[in-house]
């Protein structure tokens, strides 16, 4: 059932121009291991926002704030109708008239209406709204004996912001089955067409609204214990009862530890492990933190060596 989506995805590849200034396009380590950790559900969908508004960040995508929408709307299901209201106020009292409406979908498609100007200047009128509806950026332009009224505008998105059927190129980047411009390429493509939705007033307020602070050593012996010490705070403050999950592994992507936790009334949430003695020269490992409150969630990645002490049995030593 999912051969379409395939198709369209590589169809997105092969035919949308690549325009990023990055010549090289390289996805870095750190996220490319949190979009693993999507493509496997051991992260959530916001996770995945996130990491692409990381992205974003390096330039790499373009997710375009959209800052003076006031107005969200969800689309319906399929063979419903649900309607935005439509309405506004001319300068002109005491006498009936009529307002021209056109309202811009984010396909560019034009509809004009005819409104009717109450006594008081007020009018307003249903836009009705199906399940195919495109999403994204609605305009409405309103002209009135001639002069163009203050312009509004209004968002619509789905109820699923992220389609499962995407989780196939998120491991094909992984898999090394797809290169990084092709999954930029494409993830850039579904975010233009509304397919891929962030929250109306742009990437600032996708972003999570938690906070994650991660430490812990950036050199350990081997066979000597290393602790990982999480902070989580919001808005308000320091964020207790969050749900915490550890994950570490190395470059291979073997798994060595998982750990599960809630933090503290002050935010804290701390795990301590001995590591093998048999590491025989410097390695690297990477620490996945996952926190969600139930609502809002985020990822860090905090990496450290192990290493052993020339003269020490089974270590490699480096001149």
């Amino acid at each position: 059932m999912q051969k379409p989506f395939i198709a369209i995805f590589l169809l997105v590849v092969i035919l949308i121009p690549i325009q990023f200034t990055n010549a090289e396009a390289e996805i870095p380590n750190w996220i490319k291991s949190k979009i693993k950790l999507w493509a496997l559900d051991k992260i959530s969908d916001e996770s995945f926002l996130n990491s692409l508004i990381d992205l974003n960040e390096r330039g790499l995508l373009s997710i375009q704030k959209i800052s003076v929408v006031e107005d969200t709307y969800t689309l319906p299901s399929y063979g419903k109708t649900v309607f935005v209201k439509i309405s506004g106020r001319t300068t002109e009292y005491g006498q009936t008239s009529q307002v021209s409406l056109i309202v811009t979908d984010p396909d560019g498609m034009r509809k004009e209406y005819t409104v009717p100007v109450l006594q008081s200047g007020a009018y307003s009128t249903p836009i009705p709204l199906s399940f195919s509806s495109p999403t994204g950026l609605y305009k409405v332009t309103a002209y009135h004996n001639g002069k163009e009224l203050p312009r509004s505008f209004f968002y619509v998105k789905r109820d699923i912001m992220i389609p499962s059927w995407i989780k196939n190129s998120a491991g094909w980047l992984v898999n090394g089955k797809i290169q990084d411009r092709e999954f930029l390429s494409g993830m850039q493509y579904l975010i233009d067409h509304g397919i891929i939705m962030f929250d109306h007033a742009g990437a600032d307020q996708v972003s999570t609204k938690l906070n994650v602070d991660v430490n812990g050593l950036k050199a350990v012996r081997r066979g000597t214990m290393q602790s990982i010490d999480v902070h989580v705070s919001n808005l308000v403050g320091n964020a207790g009862g969050v749900t915490v999950f550890v994950r570490v592994e190395d470059y291979g992507e073997n798994i060595l530890k998982e750990f599960k936790g809630i933090t503290d009334s002050d935010g804290n949430y701390n795990i301590s492990w001995e590591l093998s003695k048999d590491f025989d020269d410097i390695e690297t490992f990477l620490v996945f933190v996952d926190v969600t409150d139930g609502s809002s969630s985020e990822t860090k990645v905090f990496s450290f060596q192990v290493y052993c002490l020339c003269g020490e049995s089974n270590c490699k030593c480096r001149n």
